[in-house]
């Protein structure tokens, strides 16, 4: 009896034991896992803490002026604000790159040839050859047979445009001649796409681009006033010959003009180079017009949209 007390004690002790150890098991589980979570969680918040990323402010792009271009009908034309020290700024360009008749632009050149040609003295006289008074003619005009300082003939040319007045200027050194000083101050001042076959314009073979014309107003500002001051003359009493008019119709209408010619022919159509002082900067803003119908027209867009 005693010995099966003991075996049952035995049992008893053995099974409390049993459930003793599993008691104490699951308590470590609850509590570890609990443990676990906590931790677990310090971890995270923690990790969220060090990677967090502080919101930066939209950065909205700045909003810039609305520049409107203007519609130019015209075959070429550019706008280019020039310091005549650094490179030019483009403001506007349409096909400037294209070669296209210049009609009485050419005369610009002409200008150029005579004033570095040391041939011209501006007291001496030219008389008006047959060949220079056959060329096309305007209303008020040279003819055959007029004796014409040099000074007023390059006036007349620059002024009024007057083919003949140009023509009778390059035959005191030879018409070929001339054209060819021509050709070679425009390879030295780096008009690349630029070729005269006469001094005055008429034929369809003097060509150039609005970018090569920028080149030449270029030179010209920088090395022969008188062009400028010559070519924004509105009207002048020339002796023998009476009051002639410039040619370009904005004079007057247009402020700070600084250089200004016109060109037409049916080839070339309406070519306009005017040059105005940009006073907020203190440079010049150089505007081209080439193959118009209406050269004046097609300026006042040019320039009023982009000077």
């Amino acid at each position: 009896m005693n010995w099966v007390r003991l075996i049952n004690g035995f049992l008893l002790s053995f099974v409390f034991l049993i459930f003793f150890a599993y008691l104490v098991s699951g308590v470590q589980y609850v509590f570890g896992d609990f443990n676990q979570k906590i931790n677990n969680q310090k971890f995270t918040a923690s990790v969220l803490e060090s990677a967090q990323i502080t919101p930066q402010p939209i950065i909205q792009p700045l909003s810039t002026p609305e520049i409107n271009m203007p519609e130019i009908n015209a075959a070429a034309a550019i706008s280019a604000e020039s310091n005549l020290i650094n490179p030019d700024k483009i403001i506007f360009e349409k096909f400037s790159h294209e070669k296209l008749p210049i009609a009485s632009l050419t005369k610009l050149m002409t200008a150029v040839v005579v004033l570095n040609n040391p041939a011209y003295n501006f007291l001496d006289s030219v008389e008006v050859s047959e060949t220079a008074g056959s060329q096309d003619g305007l209303k008020q005009d040279v003819k055959t047979g007029d004796v014409f300082s040099i000074e007023n003939l390059f006036n007349i040319m620059l002024i009024e445009s007057s083919n003949r007045s140009a023509y009778a200027l390059s035959e005191k050194i030879g018409e070929r001649n001339f054209v060819n000083l021509m050709n070679d101050k425009a390879k030295e001042i780096g008009l690349d796409n630029t070729n005269f076959t006469d001094p005055s314009g008429l034929s369809s073979q003097d060509i150039s681009t609005a970018s090569d014309l920028v080149k030449l107003a270029e030179y010209i500002l920088k090395n022969y006033p008188k062009i400028s001051e010559t070519t924004k003359i509105k009207d002048l009493n020339i002796k023998n010959l009476g009051s002639i008019k410039n040619s370009d119709e904005l004079l007057g209408q247009i402020p700070e003009v600084v250089c200004s010619k016109t060109g037409f022919t049916m080839q070339a159509k309406g070519c306009l180079l005017l040059v105005v002082r940009n006073s907020q900067d203190n440079d010049f803003i150089i505007n081209i017009i080439l193959g118009a119908d209406d050269r004046f027209s097609e300026m006042k867009k040019l320039i009023s949209n982009c000077n």
